[in-house]
C-alpha cells in the first residue's frame, strides 16, 4: 500500500474514532441518555460473568483433578498397556521388521539400499505379493515379487527383470511377506545402506569404511532401547497398580 493511501485511511479512522467520542459526550452531557452508559455496564457484567464462570470452571477442574476423576480408568490402561506390549512383542521377536534392499532386481518399486518393511504375521502368498526367501546359491535373502501360486510351489521375479526366476519355491519356505499399502510396499528410502556391507565396497563404498562403526552403533542402541522398553513397562505397571489401589 503506498504511503499517501495509508495517510489517509490513518486520517479517516482517528476522524472517526474521535468522533465517536464527542458524539457519546454530547449524548450523555446535552441530552442526558444513558444509552452509552447502559452499554458500557452491559459489557461489564458481561467481563464479570465470563470471569466468574471461568473461576468456577478452574475450581471444578483443579477438585476433579485431585478428586481423581481425571484419572485413566483401568480399563483404559489397560488396553493402552496391551497394545504396546503386542507393538514392542512384534519388534523384539520380528514379526514385523525392515529389511534392507541388496540389488536393484526389484526396481523402480524398490531400489538397493532401500528399507522394505516386512512381516511373518501371514505369509501365506499370492499373486502379486512381494516375499522374502532364502537361496543357497545366494548369500542374502532374495525378495521378488510372486508371479504364479501352484501346488508345486511359487514362482517369482524381479520386477526389473523380464524373465522368471529359474526356481520353484514351497510356501513353506517364505521368511516373509512385505507389508503393502494400497499394493505399495512401505519403503524407507536410501536408509539400507547402512546396513550392507559389500566386500567390493569395503574401502571406496558410501559407508563401507565405517560399516563396522555403524553396526556396533546401531547394536548398542538396539539393546539400551531393550532395556528402556522394559524399565517403561515396569514403570507402567507401578504406577497403574498404585493408581487402582488409591481408587
Amino acid at each position: 500500500m503506498e504511503p499517501f493511501l495509508e495517510a489517509i485511511i490513518l486520517t479517516v479512522a482517528v476522524s472517526v474514532f474521535i468522533a465517536a467520542i464527542f458524539y457519546i459526550f454530547y449524548l450523555v452531557i446535552v441530552k442526558g441518555s444513558d444509552a452509552p452508559l447502559q452499554f458500557y455496564n452491559h459489557l461489564k457484567k458481561g467481563y464479570r460473568e465470563h470471569s466468574r464462570t471461568k473461576r468456577v470452571k478452574e475450581k471444578m477442574y483443579e477438585y476433579e483433578t485431585i478428586s481423581g476423576m481425571h484419572r485413566p480408568s483401568l480399563l483404559g490402561s489397560t488396553i493402552v498397556f496391551s497394545i504396546f506390549v503386542v507393538i514392542i512383542s512384534l519388534l523384539l521377536f520380528k514379526v514385523v521388521f525392515f529389511t534392507a534392499v541388496t540389488s536393484g532386481s526389484m526396481s523402480p518399486t524398490f531400489e538397493r539400499g532401500d528399507l522394505v518393511l516386512m512381516q511373518r504375521i501371514h505369509p501365506a502368498p499370492v499373486v502379486g505379493d512381494i516375499i522374502m526367501l532364502q537361496r543357497a546359491e545366494y548369500m542374502l535373502p532374495v525378495t521378488h515379487r510372486v508371479v504364479s501360486v501352484t501346488e508345486g510351489g511359487v514362482r517369482t521375479k524381479g520386477d526389473a527383470t523380464g524373465r522368471v526366476d529359474p526356481w520353484i519355491i514351497p510356501e513353506e519356505e517364505i521368511t516373509a511377506k512385505a507389508v503393502q499399502i494400497g499394493e505399495k510396499p512401505v519403503v524407507l528410502k536410501d536408509v539400507g545402506d547402512y546396513f550392507i556391507l559389500d566386500p567390493k565396497e569395503m574401502r571406496i563404498g558410501k559407508y563401507g569404511s565405517e560399516y563396522t562403526l555403524v553396526k556396533n552403533i546401531f547394536l548398542t542402541m538396539r539393546v539400551y532401547g531393550y532395556a528402556l522398553c522394559i524399565i517403561a513397562i515396569l514403570g507402567y505397571v507401578l504406577l497403574s497398580l498404585r493408581e487402582a489401589k488409591v481408587k
